[in-house]
């Protein structure tokens, strides 16, 4: 989600964050968070929210987000699935946009032909760690409760 994040919307200026275990306190070998909300602040005044919970329905893996801009809300139901919303249009034209393709293959199978060929990937391996740098500083900003600056 931050790799995505970080591609629509740049790099962050800003992140707070809080991480609690709140539906698995009772067990002792639990010992990372179940629910999360994280606020990431980009220049101009954007912000981006990530939040997340495996408390929610058991069993189900709910993987959905949004974008919302100016003159567009894009609602993703997973990463092959979408609803756009034109808003600047009257009335307000909705077009689906789905794809067969999986994404998580095609990564793969782009790692492993940069491997056999010495060649490159399409993401260069420097953006993983960017998107690790904020996961860093959000795990940072919920371990002290203050917004941590990037």
């Amino acid at each position: 989600m931050v790799d995505l994040m970080r591609y629509l919307m740049g790099e962050a200026v800003s992140v707070y964050s809080r991480q609690e275990n709140l539906f698995h306190r009772e067990r002792a070998d639990y010992s990372v968070e179940d629910v999360s909300a994280t606020i990431f602040g980009f220049q101009g005044g954007a912000v981006g929210v990530i939040y997340a919970t495996n408390g929610a329905i058991p069993g189900k893996w709910i993987n959905d987000y949004r974008l919302v801009s100016h003159n567009l809300t894009a609602e993703f139901a997973d990463a092959n699935n979408a609803m756009l919303h034109f808003t600047a249009e009257t009335p307000v034209r909705t077009e689906a946009i789905s794809s067969e393709k999986n994404v998580y293959l095609a990564e793969l199978q782009d790692l492993l032909t940069a491997i056999h060929t010495d060649g490159e990937t399409r993401t260069p391996l420097r953006e993983g760690a960017k998107s690790l740098d904020m996961a860093l500083a959000a795990t940072r900003s919920a371990e002290i409760h203050q917004e941590v600056s990037l």
